[in-house]
């Protein structure tokens, strides 16, 4: 095992661990560049296989939430005081395209569409502008970011869970798949839910 990889074990046995995270995930609102589901999915698994019990796992679940509702109400503000959703890149036209796309939905669902944003590529960004963009007071949409994102930090702390007793004897390996594994359900839950909405449109349609 490398320098790296032994500098990551040892982060994940202190309490700096959820102190990054947090900061990842709040910067990553707007910074979707960043690996925030592999660093949660990747520490989450390290924490289960290193058999320190349910309350780390507890932890990430809440670090990974608080910084999620931090980053989701700072872009708010941003997106309100300055018309974020105007300017350079969130008008370029494939963020455009995409926040138009749902905009109708989230003001008729919000905490729905919300959840799915969290699972598809730039959809937290999107949700978010849009949500800044429908006239959504802070409390609801405060609650709304809240429910969209326990169940986010949930199911990437279930995948952990559900391969983390595997990554004793190669706990790298096992957490790139565990990954790889969190990507993929996320993508194949989005395409699920673009295809009954389809349907349904369809319906209405015929």
């Amino acid at each position: 095992m490398d320098a790296a990889q032994e500098m990551v074990l040892q982060l994940v046995g202190t309490p700096w661990a959820f102190l990054v995270v947090g900061l990842v995930l709040a910067v990553g609102s707007v910074a979707v560049f960043l690996p925030s589901q592999a660093l949660v999915v990747a520490i989450g698994t390290l924490l289960v296989g290193g058999d320190g019990g349910l309350l780390p796992v507890l932890v990430l679940v809440v670090a990974a939430t608080i910084g999620m509702v931090l980053g989701d109400v700072a872009l708010w503000h941003l997106a309100r005081t300055v018309d974020l959703g105007s300017r350079s890149w969130f008008s370029r036209p494939k963020v455009r395209k995409a926040r138009e796309s749902i905009d109708a939905r989230y003001r008729k669902a919000p905490g729905r569409i919300a959840v799915l944003g969290r699972f598809i590529p730039m959809g937290r960004l999107t949700t978010n502008l849009v949500g800044a963009d429908s006239g959504l007071d802070l409390r609801r949409f405060l609650v709304t970011c809240l429910v969209a994102d326990v169940v986010w930090a949930a199911y990437c702390v279930g995948i952990a869970a559900a391969t983390g007793s595997w990554s004793r004897d190669q706990p790298f390996l096992v957490t790139t798949l565990a990954v790889v594994a969190s990507i993929l359900l996320g993508l194949a839950i989005s395409a699920v839910e673009k295809a009954v909405r389809r349907r349904a449109e369809a319906a209405a349609v015929a």
